[in-house]
């Protein structure tokens, strides 16, 4: 019976371990960078509740321009004093004077400033996917290349045993072990750093579903990887674009026009606001069985006498001042960071080619040293000092690499819009 049970329980265990596996088990889907930047932007969670900010700010161009409701007003008067007095009931409508118009155009500056800072969020999203896969490329380049080194220590280890025995064929036996040992651990290091490239790639993503985990549809960065023949036009063209396209531009222009807006509004505060209101009127008469009825007609008006507004104009005016100055800054410091990025980018793509020639040297070396140990001419020692000093030179050709789509990623975010993005201006 005990036995029974134990196993019941073992059989529930293993049953409950395997449906949880299955819930959090996802199907891994290869798709190239095009596709995920497409995928990202319609599935981000963050770039939806952007999308709702932005469907509530239009809510707010109608709400600033909104009427004012009416007011039931009545004044009735009983008792004596009603046989000489009148009383009256009826509907008053209060009445802006030149601030409705101004208050929702203010609305509409502060909708289409989030309307570009929505596009803005979606530039540097891009931006953000971009390096993301590219980081999950480089680090299957580095898990393969470590794969690579673990075949070739496998087969020395299998070539030194096999050698005929000379005098140091037990140092470099335990050598050959060593190596082969201390790549195992290089591996597991490689694939761990690319399973945090591929997680972090789908945070980034952040679509909300935990059934698919996007991957890249490259092996490596060492085959060919079409968007790493970057081109870009000359720094004066990408001036040009930067401060004319350039979503951060655009917003200082926009705040500026808010802020000329508001102070506007700010001036109109001293113009009057009235209010019209009319209805009906009756009076009582002592010696008259019915009351005498009649209408009446009044308008109210606020006079900005005690209060002028003046620190509201002066606030408003501050702020117009400070959204020019801003604008102007920005683009000043824009050249600057254009210019700094540009020759990077420019020197980067320039030791790309230098590294390309260094890595097909290095790769001969590495056969010819593999080849003169079979043969005998070279020392154990040679072999694994030429095959270090390749693994250095394929680590600076990946690092020469990702210095230069970073720096083409610093001088996206530098012009500030997707315009060079798109493949038929590259």
């Amino acid at each position: 019976m005990l036995r029974y049970i134990c196993m019941k329980r073992l059989l529930f265990t293993l049953a409950l371990l395997f449906c949880t596996l299955a819930s959090v088990q996802a199907a891994v889907v290869n798709v190239d960078l095009e596709k995920m930047i497409e995928i990202g932007l319609k599935e981000n969670c963050d770039l939806k509740i952007k999308r709702m900010e932005l469907k509530a700010a239009e809510k707010d161009i109608k709400i600033a321009n909104r009427l004012k409701n009416p007011e039931i007003q009545s004044n009735v008067v009983i008792g004596n004093v009603a046989l000489g007095n009148s009383s009256q009931a009826g509907v008053a409508l209060p009445i802006e004077v030149l601030k409705r118009g101004v208050r929702k155009k203010i609305a509409q500056e502060e909708y289409s400033i989030k309307e570009t800072e929505l596009r803005q969020a979606e530039h540097n999203y891009k931006l953000q996917i971009m390096q993301a896969y590219f980081d999950i490329l480089y680090a299957k380049s580095v898990y393969n290349i470590q794969e690579e080194r673990l075949k070739l220590f496998k087969n020395l280890v299998k070539i030194t045993t096999d050698k005929p025995k000379y005098p140091a064929y037990e140092i470099d036996n335990l050598k050959a072990d060593i190596q082969y040992a201390q790549q195992l651990i290089e591996v597991n290091r490689a694939k761990a750093a690319l399973l945090a490239k591929q997680f972090e790639l789908n945070k980034i993503l952040n679509t909300g579903k935990d059934d698919v985990m996007y991957d890249t549809k490259e092996p490596s960065l060492l085959g060919h990887w079409a968007f790493m023949e970057i081109k870009i036009p000359e720094y004066e063209f990408l001036e040009n674009v930067a401060l004319q396209y350039s979503y951060v531009v655009k917003i200082s222009e926009k705040n500026i026009d808010k802020a000329e807006q508001e102070l506007t509004y700010a001036k109109r505060q001293r113009v009057p606001d009235v209010s019209v209101a009319g209805g009906y009127a009756w009076q009582a008469h002592r010696n008259a069985p019915n009351d005498y009825g009649g209408a009446f007609v009044g308008v109210n008006m606020d006079l900005p006498v005690l209060y002028n507004f003046t620190p509201e104009i002066q606030k408003a005016q501050i702020f117009l001042e400070r959204s020019k100055a801003g604008k102007k800054a920005y683009e000043h410091q824009l050249k600057y960071e254009l210019k700094k990025d540009f020759n990077t980018f420019k020197y980067s793509a320039e030791n790309m080619e230098y590294s390309k020639k260094i890595l097909q040297d290095s790769e001969k070396i590495v056969k010819l040293s593999t080849d003169g140990y079979i043969s005998g001419k070279n020392s154990y020692t040679d072999l694994v000092i030429n095959e270090n000093g390749h693994q250095e030179v394929l680590s600076q050709y990946l690092n020469a690499m990702s210095r230069h789509f970073y720096s083409y990623l610093e001088l996206m975010q530098d012009i500030g819009h997707d315009i060079l993005i798109e493949e038929d201006l590259l």
